[in-house]
């Protein structure tokens, strides 16, 4: 049936399953028993299904009960339903007959049922509806002859095509393309071709021609070449179009074959078009795509270039290294990436072969290719022309090698051969690529043995590569390499350690830093100094602040101490806030010393929150300049708006019970809970960024349902004080201070911050807190805070999470 009644067949199908007994499958008397339910008093709905449910289970008998319901606009849809694919010639009559006495959209879907049944009988009282005024109708009558099609229906509609009003035109061009692609596969090319001619020259709309044109190529035949040829170098527009989309189409592949030979002939973007085809691939198209690639159109050789990647031919290899030498920069990368896409029997032979005919630019090019392929044959070839290549080919070569070696030896021995620092610079980058691929150690030390008998200028090499290895050996290298009697020796040994020195690196450069010979390596040793440190980002905050100072204590430079107190500003530690205060003493960095203190400051917010207000005001009254003022008071609200919150747990558990619920472990009481229980306590993760609730997401701790954890805390308070908690958990909660429980709620919810409230009291001095968490399904988390009874932040709380007795 048509689309127009797709959506009602779904709700016919459905009622089909509520008709009741007697009609869920075909047996001798279904036509009356239809009759009965037609004629009853039953919802029309239900006689609809009645009819729907008798499609493919009956044939000519049904025709008469069938038949007069056509008419009727709410059952005619279902009467076709089951008509349209019955076999019985009376059933493509009965439709017919119905045609003069329906009018509109039922009309409509008769002449749908006609079309769909390739009802020849309908040819003529379908053409005579070409003409009615309804378009629905005209339209309808249009796209049925289109699928019944023949000599007959073809006259109707080529009749039809001049006079046709718009809302009709293009059905009746639709239906006349039909029959083309018809008369083309039934071997009528000649009348095909013609019928699409004569809508390509009468069509006005541009789609109908460009689909007429497509179907005159498709039925060309032989000719279809110079037609398309034609077109391309023609100004009609929907032509061209149909020819450069159907090249891309597989019924175009013919046409693309014919098209080639003459590919010069057409403008180059019709070549581009045709090049990049998926039928330019083939074996086929190699002679018109290596000749397009000589092309004086950029963009054509570039389309040719891309055309030959796929073929894959390494006959087409010499072609494109030829393009490597002449082309512009643009053109270049698309012929290096068709060399490297590039997958056939040869390739690699023909790209060396290449490498030896080619002129030193395209050589470099061609290295590069060579590397990207990961040709390891290339290896011997690429060697020599380390050593003796001109201009950009050595380095090219020595890149490459890096790429394609698996060890330092086959590199080695260039290094006494290279002229020049920027020939040794090059080796030494890929002695150190390539010492990273295996053991470093064994790397640098092959390196390091080298530079016996070797000339200062490659010991000084080797000494860097080894350096940029890493490695144990090679930092005892460098470290004696400071001491070397050659001074460019020692040069390297204190740009290497500078540049790539490892943490273990520290206090050497702080030494060179402060006792250097000359100011250059003392300005480098500082610089890498303070590079180390930050390779240290995960060592234990004690020891980076130990680094800090000392490296502060060194600096001379202003420069340097803006390094080292970026470096200070990361490490969240009471005494690295005094650091920073400390250095804004100093004018020439006061603002760089206040910016660490804020954000020091920042960080220690929930566990030193009184140092940190503390500096923060120092800052807001005397700024080294006024924008620190407004960033310190953002700070110090920060503080104040997020104070009183728990952030420095510690967390034990899981703990289960087999058979028991999250509501039942309640009351159970586990090791962090019993006096003296032993409990494996540890870190617990909170979101580095600040967030208003401050909660901690137990998800991964608890790894299921049904459990519970603890955590816990210290509280330090500067004075005996009642407080405020508030406090929320998902699920249960209960809460110790100093061993006395505080608050319990055996609860089942999401986490819900200060959605519990109780009143508890905080002795001076350190405070120690336990909270039981209960997980039921789910989500799992806490959040606690500490308010004033007033609901203020109390003054001088901090909070640690040292180890300390929960009971």
């Amino acid at each position: 049936m048509a689309h127009r009644t797709h959506g009602t067949w779904i709700v016919c199908l459905a009622a089909a399953c509520l008709a009741g007994p007697g009609l869920a499958g075909a047996r001798p008397g279904d036509a009356e028993r239809l009759k009965g339910v037609l004629a009853s008093e039953k919802p029309w709905r239900q006689k609809e299904a009645a009819v729907v449910a008798l499609r493919g289970k009956g044939g000519a008998e049904l025709v008469p009960v069938l038949a007069p319901l056509l008419a009727d606009a709410k059952l005619s849809h279902a009467a076709r339903h089951v008509l349209e694919p019955m076999p019985a010639p009376a059933a493509g009559e009965a439709l017919l007959g119905a045609l003069d006495a329906t009018s509109g959209a039922v009309r409509a879907g008769i002449i749908d049922s006609l079309g769909d049944r390739r009802e020849t009988k309908a040819t003529g009282a379908l053409a005579r509806l070409l003409a009615d005024p309804d378009p629905m109708i005209a339209s309808g009558a249009a796209t049925a002859l289109g699928k019944i099609g023949g000599p007959n229906a073809r006259d109707a509609l080529r009749k039809a095509w001049p006079q046709a009003r718009p809302a009709v035109r293009c059905s009746v061009a639709d239906a006349l393309l039909a029959e083309a692609e018809r008369l083309g596969r039934a071997g009528s090319g000649t009348e095909a071709a013609a019928l699409c001619r004569e809508l390509c020259d009468s069509a006005r709309a541009a789609h109908v021609r460009t689909a007429a044109f497509r179907g005159l190529l498709l039925a060309a035949g032989a000719e279809a070449a110079a037609v398309a040829a034609t077109a391309l170098q023609g100004d009609d527009e929907p032509a061209r179009l149909a020819v450069q989309r159907l090249v891309h189409e597989d019924a175009g592949r013919p046409l693309v074959a014919a098209l080639l030979p003459r590919l010069g002939e057409l403008p180059p973007p019709v070549q581009v078009s045709l090049l990049s085809a998926p039928a330019a691939s083939g074996r086929s198209a190699l002679a018109a795509v290596r000749k397009a690639a000589r092309s004086p159109s950029a963009a054509v050789r570039i389309a040719a270039a891309r055309a030959l990647a796929r073929i894959g031919d390494a006959s087409a290899v010499s072609v494109l290294v030829d393009a490597l030498a002449s082309s512009a920069p643009g053109e270049r990368g698309a012929v290096r990436a068709a060399l490297i896409a590039m997958r056939g029997e040869g390739i690699g032979r023909a790209l060396l072969t290449g490498l030896d005919k080619a002129q030193p630019k395209a050589q470099a090019a061609l290295v590069e290719v060579l590397a990207a392929r990961r040709e390891k044959q290339a290896v011997p070839r690429l060697r020599t022309l380390a050593r003796v290549g001109q201009g950009p080919v050595r380095p090219a070569c020595v890149r490459a090698l890096a790429a394609l070696v698996d060890s330092v030896d086959g590199l080695l021995d260039l290094l006494p051969a290279a002229s020049s620092e920027a020939d040794r610079e090059g080796l030494v980058q890929a002695l150190a690529a390539v010492g990273g691929k295996g053991s470093r150690e064994d790397a640098a030390g092959k390196v390091l043995a080298a530079r016996q008998g070797a000339d200062v200028p490659t010991r000084c090499a080797l000494l860097r590569a080894a350096g940029l290895i890493g490695g144990t050996r090679a930092l005892a290298a460098l470290r004696s390499g400071l001491g070397d009697p050659s001074p460019a020796v020692r040069d390297a040994a204190v740009r290497t350690l500078a540049e790539a020195g490892p943490v273990e690196a520290a206090p050497d450069l702080l030494a060179l830093a402060r006792d250097g010979q000359s100011p250059t390596h003392r300005v480098l040793a500082m610089r890498g100094y303070w590079r180390v440190v930050g390779l240290a980002a995960e060592r234990p905050a004690a020891e980076r602040l130990a680094l800090c100072t000392q490296g502060l204590a060194v600096a001379r430079r202003a420069e340097d101490k803006r390094l080292g107190l970026a470096e200070l500003a990361r490490i969240p530690h009471t005494d690295a806030l005094a650091g920073a205060e400390a250095a804004a003493k100093d004018k020439a960095v006061a603002a760089e010393a206040q910016a660490a203190c804020v954000q020091i400051a920042s960080a220690l917010s929930a566990s030193h929150p009184n140092e940190a207000k503390a500096a923060l005001r120092r800052i807001i009254a005397a700024p080294a300049v006024p924008r620190l003022a407004d960033e310190a008071r953002k700070a110090l609200d920060a503080i104040e708006r997020h104070g009183g919150y728990v952030r420095t747990w510690q967390v034990a558990g899981p703990y289960r019970v087999k058979g028991k619920t999250a509501q039942q472990l309640f009351d159970v009481t586990f090791a962090p809970e019993q006096p003296g229980g032993k409990a494996a306590w540890r870190q617990v993760a909170l979101p580095a960024e600040a967030r208003a609730e401050h909660s901690v997401d137990l998800a991964k701790v608890v790894g299921g349902d049904h459990c519970v954890v603890y955590l816990r805390a210290r509280a330090y308070s500067p004075k005996a004080q009642p407080v405020r908690l508030e406090i929320g958990a998902d699920d249960g909660v209960k809460m110790w201070i100093n061993g006395t429980l505080v608050h319990a709620n055996n609860a089942v919810r999401g986490l819900t911050p200060a959605e519990d409230k109780a009143g508890a009291a905080l002795r001076q001095g350190w405070n120690d807190l336990l909270v039981k968490i209960t997980q039921h399904t789910l989500g799992c988390g806490a959040v606690v805070r500490f308010r004033t009874p007033a609901g203020r932040t109390p003054e001088g709380l901090q909070f640690d999470n040292a180890a300390a007795a929960t009971r």
